[in-house]
């Protein structure tokens, strides 16, 4: 009987688990480096793994800051991001998998794939066609009575994000804080920036430090049209604008480089706002 009723224990476990989706895990981990990357975040595969995760309503954290206290109580909360590249000699391939505490594969991607000669543009573009699985899969976090029963901790529902809409929250936020404090002028935005300014197209930009990364203003303007979301402890960022998302970063410079993956065209859009003198 003691048996038969270890073996029912394996068993139901056994089908529980493989159960799984990724519906059942209310955050993903992205790491600083992927195992084929000789560096952090190199070619900026990281930061674009986490723009897209969040793009299609994953709750992103990166694996080195500081994570909540639920997923701190309780690591099987969340799936961790994993980027396997599988290039040959005249094709990149890449494919994204998300694994849980135990290492499980839970979700694998199709093979993204790119004809491109420069590595970064390469990358970029297998890993976007690799992502684009994921149109299919319509995330959203569904409570897991067993993860929370281990955790001994209720998690409330995490309703599916939607990029524009974020960006559209954080645009409307930033311009409550300038109204709330009566910053009318231009010249009270600016002292408040961070009093670097960058030139692009004869036009003048200047950041603004905020809670989530930077508001980037353009000159004679009262608010942000588009925001630089810190993405993981570095000088890298997601970008986002009402109507294009991609990702920005400083150069040697100190300039602003921004990059926008424009899909009609399939190549990767590069803007520099040069850092004045």
């Amino acid at each position: 009987m003691k048996k038969l009723t270890v073996l029912f224990a394996i068993l139901f476990t056994a089908i529980i688990y493989g159960q799984k989706s990724v519906d059942d895990y209310k955050y993903v981990i992205v790491p600083e480096k992927f195992e084929f990357s000789k560096e952090k975040n190199q070619y900026q595969v990281n930061a674009l793994t986490k723009f897209l995760l969040e793009k299609y309503g994953f709750s992103t954290v990166m694996k080195s800051a500081e994570k909540p206290a639920e997923l701190q109580n309780n690591n099987c909360l969340a799936l961790e991001a994993d980027v396997q590249n599988n290039s040959g000699l005249f094709v990149t391939k890449m494919v994204l998998q998300l694994k849980d505490c135990y290492g499980n594969v839970i979700y694998e991607s199709k093979e993204g794939r790119s004809r491109e000669k420069e590595y970064k543009s390469a990358y970029h573009e297998a890993l976007r066609d690799a992502f684009t699985s994921l149109e299919d899969l319509d995330y959203s976090y569904n409570e897991d009575p067993i993860v929370e029963q281990a955790s001994n901790k209720q998690v409330e529902k995490q309703p599916k994000a939607v990029a524009a809409t974020e960006v559209s929250n954080a645009v409307e936020s930033e311009v409550e804080v300038v109204e709330e404090n009566e910053m009318d002028t231009e010249d009270s935005i600016i002292a408040t920036s961070s009093e670097k300014f960058f030139v692009n197209d004869n036009s003048v930009y200047f950041l603004k430090e905020n809670e989530s990364g930077f508001g980037f203003y353009q000159k004679g303007m009262s608010e942000p049209f588009a925001m630089l979301i810190k993405s993981d402890g570095s000088d890298n960022f997601i970008y986002n604008s009402l109507t294009k998302q991609g990702i920005a970063y400083f150069d040697e410079d100190g300039s602003i480089v921004v990059e926008i993956f424009d899909r009609q065209s399939n190549k990767t859009i590069k803007t520099v706002y040069k850092l004045q003198d």
